[in-house]
């Protein structure tokens, strides 16, 4: 091995015995190259459908029932949407890492539960995959959009292609800030269908990070439904809880 070879060994050798590699969700040691301690790993347990509501994944329903309450009297623009885990321990600590604490790299690991969830569920493989937009000043600030990094990594595991079909108008702000009424009062009018892009007759798969109220994911589709899709369906990271 060349000496510079040794060198690099050495001091990242030193350097994770001195600032050993930490959980990225309670801190614990893991050992090199894991983001999760076991006890935090065994608590990322695939969201199963039962209980749950076709169109809004929200949990609590009755045996043999397949939407709740809401759905059932609100006409949902897609065919289904689903999340990977409630909003909550080590699963939220990831999004929010991934969303704030600009660790881009963990996309790829929630990617792939993503894929893994959305063949459990039995869905069809989609024909592309839509990202849901970040207002641009958001993404000059973050420097990313985690719903786009996200859906890329998905891209490269269903070898589907990735389509930047939606735009977010600049003058939108954060919804993190928002209660239920006020994320539901939101316009559709914030998205727009970018010319140019064909998903006419296609299974669309839309992304996104967290589902809360469904506000966000429900405008994006109703953009889309304008490119006249064939089905369109929507994946998240998370659920939220409450």
């Amino acid at each position: 091995m060349a000496r510079k070879g040794l060198l690099s060994l050495f001091a990242s050798s030193w350097w994770h015995l001195v600032f050993p590699p930490l959980c990225l969700h309670c801190d614990q040691a893991v050992s090199d190259e894991k983001l999760l301690c076991p006890d935090c790993v065994s608590l990322l347990q695939l969201l199963p459908q039962e209980g749950r509501c076709y169109q809004c994944f929200i949990d609590g329903l009755e045996i043999g029932q397949e939407r709740c309450h809401t759905c059932q009297q609100t006409s949902l623009p897609w065919k289904r949407a689903a999340a990977v885990w409630d909003y909550l321990g080590p699963a939220a600590t990831l999004v929010k890492r991934l969303k704030y604490g600009g660790q881009q790299h963990l996309a790829a690991a929630a990617a792939a539960f993503m894929v893994t969830q959305l063949v459990t569920l039995e869905w069809p493989t989609p024909d592309a995959i839509i990202p849901v937009p970040i207002p641009w000043l958001k993404s000059l600030s973050r420097g990313y959009n985690q719903s786009e990094l996200l859906a890329n990594e998905m891209g490269k595991l269903l070898q589907v292609p990735v389509v930047k079909a939606l735009k977010r108008y600049h003058g939108d702000y954060s919804q993190a800030g928002l209660n239920h009424d006020q994320r539901q009062q939101l316009s559709s009018h914030r998205f727009a269908f970018r010319d140019g892009y064909d998903i006419a007759d296609k299974t669309v798969l839309l992304v996104d990070d967290v589902l809360t109220t469904g506000s966000t994911l429900r405008h994006c589709c109703d953009v889309l439904l304008a490119g006249y899709p064939k089905e369109v369906y929507a994946l998240t990271v998370c659920r939220a809880t409450g």
